[in-house]
């Protein structure tokens, strides 16, 4: 009788342990499947957000096409004005060149005139060759007139083709300026785009790895399910507090935190940043109900303390006790690490009420 009692006392406390675990890893696959869903939601706003800059560099690529385009134009266009610039200065020349021809003609037939006049005049006569040399004279000066019309005409289209080409220069140095800075904006966005594009790829990752590390606590769940019990326990511990894991800062709170595109993840416990190798010790005395690598958490060990918490030790390196292990307050179990989704290497650290995390901070000593 005594021995069939113990049996049937040892069945019971089984199956109180295994509804513990069980309350344990439901909480865990909740967890789970929040982060799945916040890293989802910043996995759409990425893929969002790579659409948006790959418009952008069309946008871009199109008014630089169009600044290309006015370039050419303004090159065509400055090329025809200097063409004709050309043909200006060589007209210009040419009627200076005509000008100092009829004026030195002109100052020679004046100097013939006035001999001619000092001549004839003390004799009172008009010779035929004066009256012939005031009459070229005279058409000499149209001629002068008319040239000098026509250089001020030449002159003054210099000027309006010099001011044409000014401006076409101007604005083929704003289209080039234009043309540079939309040529490096849209190497900025294509750099900007591979980046997104790595991005989106990492979180599609990791979402198949929540999924995948969902999938198999669900597979646990399931099993344990099968050997699920109630207790009603204490809630005492050895001492008044619990003690530390590890010593070291705090780089990750309990509850919700904001991330990257105003995603929330739910954060069950806290992570502790310690150099790899650094000892983990037991918070409180209890049993190993978990010992070894689980999914995202790396390499876990869970302790049921028997007065209805639990405590998980995640991203270890390496594990020192094995499951149904009874360890006490303060015993090294395990060797920080960087395993599992760890970023940096750290612990990770949660106590469970009856399956239901809760903040540790305020149970430490």
């Amino acid at each position: 009788m005594p021995n069939k009692l113990i049996s049937i006392l040892l069945m019971l406390s089984i199956a109180l342990l295994f509804a513990d675990d069980l309350d344990d890893k439901v909480r865990e696959l909740q967890r789970l499947q929040s982060q799945l869903e916040s890293t989802q939601a910043k996995a759409q706003q990425t893929a969002d957000k790579r659409k948006q800059t790959s418009s952008e560099i069309q946008r871009n690529s199109s008014l630089k096409k169009l600044a290309d385009q006015n370039i050419n134009r303004y090159k065509s266009a400055e090329r025809v004005v200097r063409d004709s610039l050309s043909q200006l200065e060589l007209r210009i020349a040419n009627a200076n060149d005509r000008l100092g021809t009829l004026q030195n003609a002109q100052n020679s037939e004046l100097n013939i005139l006035m001999r001619v006049d000092r001549s004839y005049s003390p004799r009172m006569i008009s010779h035929r060759d004066h009256r012939y040399l005031q009459s070229l004279i005279l058409h000499q000066k149209r001629e002068l007139d008319i040239l000098n019309g026509y250089k001020v005409s030449l002159l003054q289209a210099q000027d309006l083709h010099s001011s044409e080409v000014a401006r076409i220069n101007r604005n083929l140095l704003n289209e080039s300026q234009k043309s540079r800075k939309l040529n490096k904006s849209i190497s900025n966005l294509n750099t900007q785009i591979k980046k997104l594009s790595k991005e989106e790829q990492d979180l599609q990752n990791k979402i198949a790895n929540l999924k995948r590390d969902a999938a198999a606590l669900e597979s646990l769940i399931a099993q344990l399910m099968q050997d699920s019990g109630n207790k009603s326990p204490s809630y005492e511990f050895t001492q008044i507090k619990i003690a530390w894991p590890v010593r070291g800062k705090i780089i990750r709170s309990f509850g919700e935190e904001t991330r990257n595109y105003n995603t929330s993840i739910v954060s069950n416990g806290i992570d502790i940043a310690v150099p790899e190798g650094t000892n983990v010790v037991a918070v409180d005395d209890g049993d190993v109900v978990f010992s070894g690598r689980y999914g995202g958490q790396g390499k876990l060990i869970i302790i049921d303390h028997l007065n209805g918490y639990f405590s998980l030790y995640a991203y270890n390196s390496d594990l020192l006790v094995q499951k149904d292990a009874k360890v006490k307050r303060g015993q090294t179990i395990a060797r920080s690490g960087m395993t599992g989704s760890a970023s940096q290497a750290s612990l990770h650290f949660e106590l469970r009420k009856k399956g239901v995390a809760v903040n540790p901070i305020p149970y430490f000593q």
